[in-house]
């Protein structure tokens, strides 16, 4: 995972050496989600990305084109990198229509750094500017393990004037919270957003506020005579490396150090680190050779107060990997470099143009590394680049060869039911075992397993018929390795229900079916639609299954219901009727004996056998009870005194007595 090469130093650095001194004051960094999630749809059924180019579009086309303008997205070109972030649109006067256009072309498929691009925002300011907003508009908090909470901390101390606002597109309020002390922190605003107006009305506040002047800063007396400084620092240093200066000086607001080619004209820079940092602070050295100069540049006047000269030398790097390797896998390469900020070994085609790269690895991973070789065959190389300049400082040639695998699972399965499959493969990084249609479209699939679960591994068949596919897929490439042909055949089940059914009572039902993932049992109407549920139990749970049962009497039916495609396998049509409720007790009962009541009856948990007064009310409090739960017979303790009783029982849905018998105790 990238991480920041110098974590104090936020500003410019050689990204902007094109970028003209006569700068406005003012200088927006607009920075775009383009992670996966983009691809959520919303209401109206567009998705979030597509609802953000409409919008963006309109904001570009209503923007003053007079304020510089810079654009950053994330996660659009690779998936599970949390160093794709990209600088789509450098610091300058933008064209709408050419810039709508690159945005409209981003493909939402990876992760959201969201710390390490406010950073990279950051940079794209220039040094001339007197103050910048950087906008993010993001659907999702930070994927990468960085903190933007700490990076909008080390904005608000850089003196230059960065507010940072944050507009959530599809946040939840926990999420947009989580969020506020960028903005806090940086003075900026924070939206909660959840539609296309919300989001337009958002980016049209934002640019209000870009669009409004700088406060005056408070006039600063005037300087006493000009003041002087000292660098302390090695006379050589490894081109693109990081130097450490030491340094004294005035200190005054946004003063620096910088590092320059001997001789350069007053006020050039490269990377720089202001003195607010402290002593010693670090630059880092361009990829060049020769004579330099690190300055202590005064930022109110322009003045160079100190010069150390410094001389570049040649760095040099070396490669230790397999000369041959298996298309797609992962190739561990050991590496001996300088290990500048952001350096990263990579594999290309063999000539690739320099700063071409395909999966890579930074450096400061240490040696060895992995990297993932493509999922193509021939020549290659494996290189060393200097993220700085691009340039390549050590390769080795490697030839990539064909992968092979072998599937062994069964010919024939029942639909929707769990497949066994072995396999042998190279087992590549999210390679994975699917099931598909005979003749399905490469990159397919329905039910998948990542090889990395091991051999032998399940895949659950669709609820479907006749030919199908079990795939080996290299999920670099979407490209099939091997297949297997397997034919679906029906699945049946039967069921049967032997006791009478009373409502809101409970009753089994025992059942024969394939017993695929998640596949239940339930009650619904006679004729309720394909997919209907009431009460259900799980197949997994075996046979029988206990069910309860509706509370209005009528026609009903039992269904054994595939998970998978809501498909109803096998069906019992049932009667649900009002029952027979009969209480008798055994012997003549005594006062303060034990009664033994036979009963029949619903037998739901909540029903109540109870023990009342002759002639007392239905809702009147029971001398004694017990629930139904317990069984036939059950046993009660009779009353103390002799007298004229009621034994009732009485339903627990509706407080009805549904049976009762009279009694003496003498």
């Amino acid at each position: 995972m990238a991480r920041f090469a110098q974590p104090l130093i936020l500003l410019p650095a050689a990204l902007l050496l094109g970028a003209s001194p006569a700068m406005a004051d003012r200088v927006s960094v607009l920075v775009l989600d383009a992670s996966g999630s983009m691809w959520n749809r919303m209401e109206g059924n567009s998705t979030r990305i597509e609802v953000a180019r409409d919008v963006i579009d309109e904001y570009l086309q209503g923007r003053n084109p007079e304020l510089p303008l810079s654009v950053l997205a994330y996660g659009h070109n690779r998936r599970g990198d949390c160093g794709d972030i990209e600088v789509i649109a450098t610091m300058e006067h933008q064209r709408a229509e050419t810039l709508a256009k690159q945005i409209r072309a981003l493909n939402p498929q990876g992760m959201t750094p969201i710390a390490e691009s406010l950073a990279l925002a950051a940079e794209q300011i220039p040094r001339t500017a007197e103050a910048a907003d950087i906008i993010l508009v993001t659907d999702g908090l930070e994927t990468c393990d960085g903190d933007p909470c700490a990076v909008a901390a080390r904005l608000a101390e850089q003196g230059l004037a960065i507010r940072a606002h944050v507009v959530g597109f599809g946040l939840s309020d926990e999420e947009i919270q989580q969020l506020s002390c960028v903005t806090g922190q940086t003075g900026g605003e924070l939206f909660q957003t959840h539609s296309g107006a919300e989001l337009a009305s958002a980016l049209s506040r934002v640019e209000e506020v870009a669009a409004e002047p700088a406060p005056e800063p408070a006039p600063e007396p005037a300087p006493d005579p000009v003041p002087t400084a000292e660098l302390a620092t090695a006379d050589t240093a490894p081109a693109g490396s990081v130097i450490e200066v030491e340094w004294e000086g005035p200190d005054n607001p946004r003063d620096y150090i910088t590092i320059v080619e001997a001789g350069a004209p007053e006020g050039s820079y490269l990377d720089y680190t202001r003195t607010n940092q402290g002593s010693p602070l670090t630059i880092t050295a361009p990829d060049a050779l020769g004579s330099y100069e690190i300055r202590y540049v005064h930022q109110q006047s322009g003045d160079t107060l100190a010069t150390h000269p410094v001389t570049l030398t040649p760095v040099e790097a070396s490669l230790d990997a397999p000369d041959e390797a298996v298309a797609g896998s992962v190739i561990e390469v050991k590496w001996e470099g300088p290990d500048n900020p952001r350096d990263y070994i990579t594999i290309v085609e063999a000539g690739a143009p320099e700063g071409s790269y395909l999966d890579y690895t930074r450096t400061n991973q240490g040696s060895p590394l992995r990297i993932t070789a493509p999922d193509a065959l021939g020549n290659h190389e494996i290189r060393y680049v200097i993220q700085q300049s691009k340039r390549t400082l050590a390769s080795q040639p490697i030839t990539l060869t064909p992968a092979s695998a072998s599937i062994t699972a069964a010919d024939e399965a029942v639909a929707g039911s769990v497949i066994e499959v072995e396999w042998e493969g190279p087992d590549n990084p999210r390679d994975y075992i699917t099931i598909v249609e005979a003749g399905a479209p490469e990159g397919s699939y329905l039910d998948y397993t990542r090889t990395n679960q091991g051999s032998p591994l399940t895949i659950t068949a669709p609820d479907a018929l006749g030919n199908h596919e079990i795939r080996y897929v290299i999920q670099q490439s979407k490209r099939t390795l091997a297949s297997q042909p397997i034919t679906l055949v029906p699945a049946r089940a039967q069921l049967m229900v032997n006791d009478p059914i009373l409502p809101s009572g409970r009753f089994q039902v025992e059942w024969i079916g394939p017993d695929n993932p998640r596949d239940y049992i339930t009650i619904v109407e006679a004729g309720a639609p394909e997919g209907s549920y009431t009460d259900y139990v799980r197949t997994s749970r075996g046979s029988p299954v206990t069910l309860d049962a509706p509370a209005e009497p009528g026609e009903y039916e039992v269904r054994y219901v595939i998970q998978q495609s809501g498909r109803t396998l096998a069906s019992l049509p049932v009667s649900v009727g009002a029952g027979e409720v009969s209480l008798a007790i055994e012997g003549s009962p005594e006062a303060g004996g034990v009664i033994k009541v036979n009963w029949q009856g619903p037998g739901r948990y909540e029903d109540v056998i109870q023990i009342v007064a002759a002639d007392a009310p239905d809702d009147a409090k029971a001398i004694r009870e017990a629930r139904a739960s317990q069984g036939s017979p059950l046993q009660l303790f009779a009353p103390s005194t002799a007298g004229s009783y009621e034994l009732r029982y009485t339903a627990s849905d509706s407080g009805e007595v549904l049976e009762r018998h009279s009694f003496e105790i003498k």
